[in-house]
């Protein structure tokens, strides 16, 4: 089945079948004695919606969120490599087409990101069908 990447996160909200779970994503230092000092740690707080058709959760209670390492990974995939490779591509060929022009291959590189989050947001169904979080009780032993 694949690794699991889990979260610890509290419910927040229940609608209907729908449960609201806010996780706090640290950086990698987050486990650092002295990141109440520093300026390079930072944290932040995302809400998940989970379908749970179970009703075994309440307000309030601490839970474990999971997702699959490969589920993961291709979030990453659409969220970071491809924009950045369609900016870098567009740019090129802008570049090229312009002569030379930074400010119109720059803008143009830029612009690509608006039909590609247009493309994203109109999928936003889909993709949510593809990424499937799992939701569990902690038990404390």
């Amino acid at each position: 089945m694949g690794k699991i990447i889990q979260h610890i996160g509290v419910i927040e909200k229940i609608e209907h079948s729908i449960v609201h779970v806010r996780i706090v994503q640290q950086s990698a230092c987050g486990g650092c004695h002295a990141n109440a000092f520093c300026p390079a740690s930072n944290s932040s707080e995302k809400i998940i919606e989970i379908e749970d058709r179970s009703g075994n959760f309440s307000l309030n209670e601490q839970v474990s969120v999971g997702l699959r390492q490969s589920q993961g990974l291709t979030a990453v995939l659409i969220v970071f490599v491809v924009p950045l490779a369609l900016v870098v591509l567009v740019l090129k060929v802008a570049g090229i087409i312009s002569g030379g022009n930074e400010i119109v291959a720059g803008l143009a590189g830029l612009s690509t990101l608006i039909p590609y989050c247009g493309i994203i947001w109109l999928m936003r169904n889909k993709l949510k069908k593809k990424f499937v979080f799992t939701l569990s009780k902690i038990t404390y032993t």
